[in-house]
């Protein structure tokens, strides 16, 4: 452990492969932190496909005694996680968590580490020091990908706000198994939704999409996508994926994702995100480090409580980091909003595009029209695309 708090710092990775290289729509890994690229894949972060096993570790302070039992605050986050995983990969991904038995008194009361959402460096090296110091005696860490350190969310210092992913600067070997990353976990009980599935979603490199107001500001974090996808809004009625980080994660293949790479008129059928099989991603190149991402989104599965059901387009940037707007969604419906009572983010809850609806980008150089629904519930769509500028009237068309 010696050196142990230079090595905790928030660093740029490289991230996961999608397809096969070459792709005219394949967005390339640039160097900011959870980049959208999907071009190369870095292998210090685990792939989640197949089974992928997670360990939890329970933490207790000096200054206050558990009133829960791990096993009830380790079921306040499964099965529903893994399910949340199982549903949203189409069983290609398998998350098994091995919780530990016992809560591990960590050395110092928890109003000592100081824990908050912005912690700084030396007090989270300090609190990280402490757990894996407390955990590596008793505790078997070989064979994880996937660690959660999740402290007793009765304790008078813990703060449900600090739970996030922490990424090494350089990983640490405990039992032989470097740790790339830790998930802290600080959540009261019960927990806030998804929480667990939004961070678990960092740990295989999947970025921020709210925004964060700088301090003071009153300004709404969920401007980006509203919510579609859960690394926007754990609470959001839509908080499956998006296609494109289905294609990121390996949960899609090649034949999933359809590349409009040249003028003229072409037609396609997309199948629901949220069920298996079919074409779920249309990518249409926009510039070097830009897509427009095309997919159909419907309420079922994860996203049995969606507002509005429809095509949905947004626009990804891969040189853009976590929390700085990589992905936004396009409003298909500017000017109206929809399930203010429910929703995060009422002005895009209505933003998938239904029949006889289109979309024109700004520059006029590519028109998305819906033209019908199949009866097995696939969205047809027309991708036009002309050289830019040579059609006026960007925007939404009914």
């Amino acid at each position: 452990m010696a050196g142990f708090a230079a090595l905790v710092a928030w660093t740029l990775m490289t991230g996961p492969a999608a397809a096969a290289a070459g792709s005219a729509c394949l967005l390339p890994r640039t160097r900011v932190h959870h980049s959208e690229g999907v071009d190369s894949w870095e292998s210090d972060y685990a792939h989640p496909v197949g089974d992928v096993k997670a360990l939890m570790i329970f933490l207790s302070f000096p200054d206050s005694e558990p009133r829960l039992t791990p096993a009830e605050v380790a079921a306040d986050h499964f099965p529903a996680t893994s399910e949340f995983f199982a549903q949203a990969s189409y069983g290609k991904f398998r998350l098994h968590v091995h919780p530990q038995t016992r809560w591990l008194k960590m050395p110092h009361p928890s109003t000592d580490y100081l824990i908050s959402r912005d912690w700084n460096a030396r007090e989270r090296s300090a609190y990280l020091r402490d757990a894996l110091s407390t955990a590596d005696p008793v505790v078997d860490f070989h064979g994880y990908d996937v660690v959660y350190l999740v402290a007793d969310p009765d304790a008078p210092g813990v703060d449900s706000d600090a739970t996030k992913v922490v990424n090494l600067a350089s990983p640490v070997t405990v039992d032989g198994n470097p740790l790339h990353r830790l998930v802290t976990v600080f959540e009261h009980h019960p927990p806030d939704h998804n929480v667990l599935a939004h961070e678990t979603g960092h740990v295989f490199d999947l970025p921020d999409l709210y925004y964060r107001p700088p301090a003071g500001s009153n300004a709404d974090w969920d401007t980006h996508v509203g919510d579609w996808d859960l690394m926007g809004s754990q609470f959001g009625l839509s908080p499956d994926p998006f296609a494109w980080h289905k294609w990121k994660l390996g949960w899609l293949g090649d034949d999933q994702v359809g590349c409009v790479s040249r003028t003229g008129i072409t037609y396609h059928d997309l199948s629901p995100d949220e069920t298996p099989g079919g074409t779920k991603l249309l990518v249409v190149r926009t510039g070097e480090d830009t897509a427009l991402a095309v997919e159909a989104r419907s309420a079922a599965g994860n996203d049995r409580l969606t507002c509005r059901q429809g095509v949905l387009l947004y626009r990804v940037r891969s040189d853009r980091e976590s929390g700085d707007g990589p992905i936004d969604v396009i409003d298909g419906h500017p000017g109206t909003s929809a399930c203010a009572a429910s929703s995060v983010y009422a002005p895009l809850a209505d933003a998938p595009l239904g029949v006889g609806e289109s979309y024109t980008v700004p520059d006029g150089s590519t028109q998305v029209t819906v033209t019908g629904r199949t009866s097995e519930g696939d969205w047809t769509v027309r991708v036009t695309e002309s050289a830019p500028g040579s059609r006026a009237g960007p925007g939404r068309e009914a």
